[in-house]
């Protein structure tokens, strides 16, 4: 099982429509739903105490973090706001509570759609693929979004 995201750091404008992209390789046969792989999309808010080693672009200036698994582990979990965005096994997609209402969706196979951007986008969203029939190599990618407001 391979993950990866096509671009891990992604600037969008602030109302306009976001597409993280997420992919996936695994050695298992998708012949049927029950035995489709499970894409988790999960976020992250950037860490909001910049002592803790700020993972946020535009709280550490120009430079973006250089390695996504060091953004993702800068500051606890308890200290951030963590919740589940989407799911999606097969074609069906569920949405986290918080995302119900919006145009959020999962298209494709892994590729998670923010529809318009809103202020509280901006963070860290970690593509999960799980299945149980290859469990070798690396399950998860992370992207980081920064959504800016309109100049």
């Amino acid at each position: 099982l391979q993950v990866w995201v096509s671009n891990p750091h992604t600037v969008a404008l602030l109302f306009q429509p976001v597409l993280l992209r997420c992919h996936y390789r695994t050695a298992a046969s998708s012949s049927s739903s029950s035995s489709s792989p499970i894409v988790t999309w999960k976020y992250k808010s950037f860490c909001a105490n910049p002592s803790a080693g700020s993972d946020d672009p535009l709280q550490a200036g120009t430079e973006v973090s250089s390695s996504s698994s060091s953004s993702s582990s800068s500051c606890p979990d308890s200290s951030r706001t963590v919740r589940i965005v989407a799911t999606k096994q097969g074609d069906l997609v569920t949405l986290g509570e918080f995302y119900r209402g919006r145009s959020v969706t999962v298209l494709g196979g892994a590729e998670l759609s923010l529809g318009p951007a809103a202020w509280g986008d901006s963070g860290i969203y970690i593509c999960t693929v799980t299945t149980v029939q290859d469990l070798v190599g690396n399950n998860e990618a992370v992207a980081e979004l920064v959504v800016l407001g309109e100049a």
